[in-house]
């Protein structure tokens, strides 16, 4: 078995990219965990779907990662990689995949040095179902809901306001108005200033 030591890692049920981690999630300070290297469309499937691993492999893994707290345990997870990027993943008892992190950048660049000496290993699984990909970072869906829930039960004034701020006129028609605010591109810099003044006039 090899092993990877010393990383963080930010267990969730959606996978999030290092830079999308929050303040607030709960990063498990690794001591040892189990590493396989594999090949690339492996890789891509691992990340992409929520899979089941054999038997076989639950057992190699079983309570073979350590964290440096040692009130917590993870008694199946491992690091997988085909030499370019790399996935950690929780399982349940019966091989089911229930979490799974990125690593930190400098972190994950490390450790992909160090693996051209492992001996790639076929991963027997099996896929349950496909998981949902983010196109959006968390900041970015928070915004959204946000702007959504204000819009809903906004005031004629504050929303004539609002128009005014962002498109520079005067309309009072508020499904023209509203049918405006929802085709602002949520990329956009008028989107973010449409947060900033819901923002500042909620308060």
């Amino acid at each position: 078995m090899n092993y990877i030591y010393d990383i963080y890692l930010n267990f969730n049920g959606i996978l999030y990219d290092f830079f999308d981690w929050n303040k607030s999630d709960k990063l498990y300070h690794i001591k040892k965990i189990p590493i396989f290297k594999t090949d690339e469309d492996t890789i891509k499937k691992l990340i992409n779907n929520k899979i089941r691993i054999s038997d076989d492999i639950l057992l190699q893994i079983y309570n073979k990662t350590d964290v440096w707290n040692m009130s917590e345990k993870i008694l199946y997870s491992s690091l997988f990689t085909d030499g370019n990027s790399i996935i950690a993943i929780e399982f349940d008892k019966e091989g089911k995949s229930i979490k799974k992190s990125n690593l930190f950048i400098d972190e994950e660049l490390e450790v992909l040095e160090n693996v051209d000496r492992l001996r790639e290993k076929e991963i027997e699984y099996k896929i349950i179902k496909k998981e949902k990909s983010l196109f959006k970072t968390r900041k970015e869906i928070s915004e959204e809901k946000f702007v959504n829930n204000e819009l809903k039960n906004i005031e004629d004034k504050k929303l004539n306001y609002i128009y005014f701020e962002c498109f520079g006129k005067h309309e009072n028609n508020k499904k023209v108005i509203l049918d405006s605010i929802n085709k602002i591109s949520k990329s956009s810099k008028m989107y973010k200033n449409l947060y900033d003044i819901l923002k500042l006039t909620g308060k």
